[in-house]
């Protein structure tokens, strides 16, 4: 019975080792592929992922591409204490590319209301033509290098604009405009600049163009219908000159004051109207003095120092009483003669075709046709691209600083010329005019007195 065990255990370990002989045998003639060493199975619960990323093949280099260079430059600027502004240029260089790419930002940051401003907002494009004629000098001059160039100046040119402490900069990339001379900057200064700059006029850097200018006078008041004449007046942002009656001040006190917040001024026109050619010293001195005090009792500030005599009327005992006193005299070329004829026609016919840059409308706010006629003029008047402006701000372009003694009237067309305006189916009236020193209508002829200052002007020109 033992023997029989012992053969047993010696036919099992011959199948054992059988098997194992067939399991490690090379019968392919491939090399045995090692068992691999793995830590205990149970500290990985998915040992067939474990066994499958342990014989993942080696990854293949790949080589890291060349990321390129970029060179910037940066300017800031902050002007009129509101507006920043920003400018980046530069190039990219990468061995992909044939050349550099130019880059190129810019804008301008209003810092009240924290927008970015449109070009549109910076320049005028219906005025461009006046920018590109700019640009094109300020590039003679600042960068002659660029002159072959200016043929092929367009807007595109003034893509990147940046406000400067002492103009608008503007910059030009190669790939906008100057392909061989790489970035080009100039400088625009701010003196040189027109409309074509739109906050030039606003931030004070430019003055403002300047339109023609009118000045209408109204004496006589003030009166009811003088507070109907500001109200049309300010429809336009219109101002005028009130010579006032000082005896009429204190019947309408408000009129007067909201006149001066307006932006018109309030002269005198003597206190009651005497002929100051019929008076003494101390009675044209007591005339004017008094008007004045009670314009500034109403309207809280002395008045220019000008005044219009009753009639227009002066003589060397006026000249130099008003000399005395400091006051200059305003007189007038252009008079519609609205206290003859009553007519709103009549008076709008003769202001529309007489009037001229620098001219000085007499006119009178105590009659109802005058108001009438001025419900036409004053619209029509800034049509026509005049500014309505007091006569006091009129002198002062035309002639300076007022000068006491001196009489002030204005520019006139000549004797019988018109200034060509189409009264589009106005009167049938003729063209009368007034020569300075009478009104003539083809009929009669009116005197209106002297004047020294501005008729050396009579036939136009600038004194």
């Amino acid at each position: 019975m033992r023997n029989k065990f012992f053969w047993l255990g010696v036919l099992a370990l011959a199948i054992v080792a059988g098997i194992i002989s067939c399991v490690s045998s090379d019968t392919t003639g491939q090399a045995d592929i090692p068992a691999p060493i793995l830590p205990d199975i149970y500290d990985y619960p998915d040992y067939d992922y474990l066994y499958e990323y342990e014989y993942q093949p080696e990854p293949i280099p790949v080589e890291t591409p060349d990321p390129g260079q970029l060179d910037l430059h940066t300017d800031t600027t902050f002007v009129a204490g509101r507006y920043a502004g920003f400018l980046t240029w530069g190039h990219f260089h990468h061995p992909a590319v044939a050349g550099p790419v130019a880059i190129i930002e810019s804008s301008v940051l209003d810092t009240y209301t924290g927008d970015i401003l449109d070009i549109a907002q910076i320049l005028d494009y219906e005025n461009i033509d006046k920018a590109l004629t700019l640009l094109a000098g300020a590039i003679l001059t600042q960068a002659p290098e660029a002159a072959p160039y200016l043929d092929e100046i367009d807007s595109t040119w003034l893509t990147h604009i940046v406000m400067d402490n002492d103009g608008l900069r503007i910059l030009l990339a190669p790939d906008i405009a100057l392909w061989d001379l790489g970035f080009v900057s100039v400088l625009i200064s701010y003196e040189d600049l027109d409309e074509s700059f739109l906050l030039g006029v606003e931030l004070g850097l430019v003055e403002p163009p300047r339109r023609p200018m009118v000045a209408l006078t109204f004496d006589d008041g003030p009166a009811v219908y003088t507070a109907m004449i500001l109200d049309m007046l300010e429809a336009v942002g219109g101002r005028a000159t009130f010579c006032v009656l000082g005896n009429r001040v204190h019947h309408h006190p408000d009129t007067l004051r909201r006149a001066v917040a307006l932006g018109s001024e309030v002269v005198g026109h003597s206190w009651n109207h005497q002929d100051f050619s019929r008076l003494n010293a101390n009675a044209i001195t007591y005339q004017i003095t008094r008007t004045s005090a009670a314009i500034e009792e109403v309207t809280g500030q002395p008045p220019p120092p000008i005044f219009r005599a009753p009639f227009g009327i002066t003589n060397s005992r006026v000249i130099n009483t008003s000399r005395d006193l400091g006051y200059s005299l305003l007189h007038w070329s252009i008079d519609p003669q609205d206290w003859a004829h009553r007519c709103p026609d009549w008076i709008y016919d003769n202001i529309m075709t007489r009037s001229i840059d620098g001219a000085i409308i007499l006119l009178h706010d105590i009659h109802t046709t005058t108001m009438e006629a001025m419900e036409r003029v004053i619209p029509r008047l800034v049509a026509e691209g005049f500014q309505l402006v007091t006569a006091s701000e009129l002198i002062a372009y035309f002639y300076g600083e007022l000068e006491p003694g001196e009489i002030y009237q204005g520019l006139r067309l000549p004797w019988g010329e018109t200034n060509g305006v189409s009264l589009n189916g106005g009167s049938s009236m003729g063209a009368p005019y007034y020569d300075g020193m009478q009104y003539h209508d083809g009929e009669s002829a009116y005197d209106h007195g002297t004047s020294s200052r501005g008729h050396e002007s009579s036939w136009g020109e600038t004194p």
